[in-house]
């Protein structure tokens, strides 16, 4: 199956190449199977969020929309992380993708360094110390 990759989805959202993004909208419409994988959401995410300094409701808004296309994302596992994603400020978007994913699995614990995950994120747990 076709994969769109990060720069397709920047393209789309931001339509600061509008080309680009003329292409991408076609390609999307053709009826081709596409997909679009977890690490392309992130990085996107990453790139708007921190290149683009677009707000987190901004962000889940393109992809919300995104979702309403048939394209092959997660749409459940993705309305759940941007969710918690927009609600937690301080957590990224990798945290709470892995948190998310890890709990619907049944599988966890998630263990880290970051004293935020832990108190905000139900699978994250301390590394034990060390005897």
């Amino acid at each position: 199956m076709a994969s769109l990759d990060t720069n397709c989805l920047l393209r789309w959202f931001l339509n600061d190449i509008p080309e680009q993004r003329q292409r991408v909208e076609r390609l999307i419409g053709s009826g081709e199977a596409l997909t679009v994988d977890d690490v392309v959401v992130i990085e996107a995410v990453f790139a708007l969020e921190s290149g683009a300094k677009l707000s987190r409701e901004t962000i889940s808004g393109f992809l919300g929309a995104a979702m309403t296309y048939p394209l092959l994302i997660d749409r459940t596992l993705w309305t759940e992380v941007l969710r918690t994603w927009t609600g937690h400020p301080k957590l990224s978007i990798v945290d709470v993708y892995l948190a998310t994913k890890t709990a619907r699995a049944g599988k966890g614990p998630v263990y880290t360094f970051d004293t935020k995950m832990v108190n905000q994120l139900e699978p994250a747990q301390a590394v034990p110390p060390l005897p």
